[in-house]
């Protein structure tokens, strides 16, 4: 072993290793708890980035970018406890990759932000995920704020814990350990770049000046927008929730029942006035119309149906208090069902006389949704379950009701319904956009010339890849085959 003297300084003694044979003890040995893994794979997510979204729109590079944070974020963990929070990633992603929209971005957020907590947290409850995540969210604004500070960001390239103030003796550490190794690869690079003119070429054209500085600005804005993604997320406990007391608003047993009763009565003759009309063919007032009476009467009878669904909730306390209370709550709630059955209808035929907008479509979702709903609430009146169980599910409805609504194209079914007519709305159509290209395409080869500005959505780069396009894409482009088969003088 090298001998040293306690006059000699430690460092000269450390620089002579090459006089003696023997091996030197690392002073600072690298331990695997050190932050420098995340440095860098926050470095390989800004040049991800770069490639992925620089110079490109939004596509299919969203989804790659979102699976490449999760990995990220997730990288040391035992991959057993991978499996479902991929799944969960998955499916939150599949919209995306579907079409980007607001609806589907929200979702892949979601999913990402679940799929972490999951995955560090594995034990949480499906509840447990849903208050994690939310916790996670609320933050992130405040994060990313103090992402920027750079006790923070040396926390981060260092170690977890930041380090004390006034110390910089984990930055000279960093500094040591990579100070050699990127001076060299900067010179071994630019030596390489100038003998090759290919890769010369390649990066001026990779870094124009002009553009550079507002690059490296995206490529901060990347780092500091990705590194609290990151972090290990910490569990957080369903908080403990007020509960909601309901108004009373003068109800008590007696008032229920007579509330019931005339209630019951009042939607049943409704319900028998709208079946003599809409499918016994009985005649309408004098001077109005099919489509008057459905406009006149579908959202008022969808207002009625939510207004039903309040007073079920008020009124569930007293259902115990008379045997006939329990039967006449759920013939409300079931003529009420069919209540949205019958403006859901008249809303049809509406439509079959002044088209379909996407204010209708939304109409007779909700009115599906209103439907559904009800008839938990019936299910809870029979099997006595509390309210939390009905906020739970009717939760789950709609979220799982706006998943579905994600992968379709409504404006091609708006473009396509409307075109059948005798008489459509060609300005609506036209500004149904892009994703109407299909319906609009077909009309064009059969005879009709309009919406010229109209074109097919066109991704360009594999980054701006998206299911909907493609299938447009298709869509219109066997239209047009079709036509020149037809028409062979157009060759």
């Amino acid at each position: 072993m090298q001998e040293t003297t306690p006059s000699l300084p430690r460092a000269l003694a450390r620089d002579g290793w090459w006089l003696d044979d023997a091996p030197i003890p690392a002073r600072h040995p690298v331990q695997s708890g050190q932050r420098l893994p995340g440095a860098l794979l926050l470095s390989a997510l800004v040049l991800a980035s770069d490639l992925l979204f620089w110079g490109h729109g939004f596509g299919l590079n969203l989804a790659i970018f979102a699976v490449l944070v999760a990995g990220a974020a997730t990288h040391g963990l035992p991959v057993r406890r991978l499996f479902w929070p991929m799944v969960l990633m998955l499916a939150g992603i599949l919209p995306v990759v579907e079409f980007v929209q607001p609806l589907s971005l929200a979702f892949m957020a979601g999913a990402v932000l679940a799929a972490l907590a999951l995955a560090h947290n594995p034990d949480l409850s499906p509840v447990q995920i849903v208050w994690t995540t939310l916790a996670r969210l609320s933050r992130l604004p405040a994060d990313w704020i103090r992402q920027a500070l750079p006790a923070r960001l040396r926390a981060f390239l260092t170690e977890t814990e930041l380090p004390p103030a006034k110390s910089p003796a984990h930055l000279r550490a960093l500094w040591r350990n990579w100070a050699f190794p990127l001076g060299g690869a900067l010179v071994f690079g630019s030596l390489l770049i100038d003998a090759n003119p290919v890769f010369s070429d390649s990066l001026s054209r990779v870094f124009d000046l002009g553009e550079l500085v507002p690059r490296v600005m995206f490529w901060g804005g990347i780092a500091l927008f990705t590194a609290p993604l990151l972090r290990p997320v910490a569990a957080v406990g369903q908080p403990d929730l007020p509960r909601l007391a309901l108004p009373g608003l003068g109800l008590n047993p007696g008032s229920t029942l007579s509330a019931l009763s005339v209630f019951n009565l009042m939607i049943g003759l409704q319900s028998l006035s709208d079946v003599t009309i809409l499918i016994g063919g009985a005649s309408l007032p004098e001077g109005m119309s099919y489509a008057e009476y459905a406009h006149r009467g579908a959202y008022p009878l969808l207002a009625t149906a939510l207004l039903a669904g309040t007073f079920a909730l008020l009124a569930r306390p007293f259902l115990d208090e008379h045997r006939a209370l329990k039967p006449l709550m759920l013939l409300w709630l079931a003529q009420n069902v069919a209540l949205c059955a019958s403006a859901a209808l008249r809303l049809d035929l509406y439509i079959d006389s002044y088209g379909l907008t996407y204010l209708r479509i939304h109409a007779l979702i909700w009115m599906g949704l209103t439907a559904c709903v009800l008839l938990l609430i019936g299910w809870q009146v029979i099997r006595r379950r509390p309210n939390a169980w009905l906020a739970i599910r009717g939760a789950m409805l709609g979220v799982a009701t706006l998943y579905a609504c994600a992968f379709v194209n409504f404006a091609e079914e708006i473009a396509e319904r409307n075109l059948t007519r005798a008489e459509p709305d060609l300005a609506y159509i036209c500004k149904l956009g892009p994703m109407a290209y299909g319906p609009i395409s077909a009309a064009r080869t059969a005879g009709r010339r309009f919406c010229p500005d109209l074109v097919a959505p066109t991704p360009g780069a594999w980054q701006e890849w998206g299911l909907r396009k493609a299938r447009v894409q298709a869509y219109g482009a066997a239209a047009t085959t079709e036509d020149r088969d037809e028409n062979p003088a157009r060759r």
